[in-house]
């Protein structure tokens, strides 16, 4: 009898160790789950080309809005560029009032492993009051009116907003501006343009 609750006893302590076991098994496997999309609240795409140029520059991609309880905590632009070789204009991002750019990251120009892609990025503040837009961030533009010979690359730009937790405006919008070209003498940056609302 002694023997048989000795067995039953250790039949017991196997069952709750194996349970025990299986339970921090399933929490560990949870735990190493990647999160998709956890805080965003919002996806916006945008798809923009040259096509009142002869030129083959285009940009496209996605702006993240990240946020709870539809306030916005910072949002993140990928995009992918495209740019003609001839085109002194490339790409450029106008980021809104009340917004600060934390970080950019560019692959731009890809492929060319000699070249540093952060030459290729310009950031620019506006001290105007009269504007809507307080940074632009521009992408193999050359102000010298010279090409760089263009190329592609992936740029991504994180922002941040003053306030924290912002909620959503319809006057959060995001310009983008893409080409040149030359008129009567009068040299055009940006001759295709585009404001993306973000809400």
């Amino acid at each position: 009898m002694k023997k048989r609750s000795k067995y039953l006893i250790l039949l017991f302590m196997f069952i709750a160790i194996v349970f025990v076991l299986l339970f921090l098994n399933t929490n560990i496997n949870e735990a190493n789950e990647p999160v998709v999309n956890g805080n965003i609240i919002h996806v916006k795409n945008f798809d923009l080309d040259a096509k009142s140029t002869k030129l083959k520059t285009m940009t496209e991609g996605s702006i993240f809005v990240e946020g709870k309880n539809e306030q916005i905590d910072h949002i993140k632009i990928v995009a992918h560029v495209e740019i003609d070789p001839a085109d002194w204009g490339g790409v450029a991002f106008y980021i809104p009032d009340q917004w600060s750019v934390s970080s950019i990251t560019s692959s731009y120009p890809e492929h060319q492993s000699k070249l540093k892609p952060a030459e290729y990025v310009s950031t620019w503040m506006n001290s105007s009051d009269e504007s809507s837009w307080r940074t632009m961030i521009e992408i193999g533009r050359e102000r010298n009116y010279i090409a760089n010979g263009g190329g592609t690359g992936t740029i991504v730009i994180e922002l941040s907003p003053d306030q924290k937790g912002m909620f959503p405006s319809e006057s959060l919008k995001i310009g983008i501006e893409v080409g040149s070209e030359e008129k009567n003498g009068n040299r055009i940056m940006g001759t295709d343009s585009v404001k993306v609302a973000v809400f």
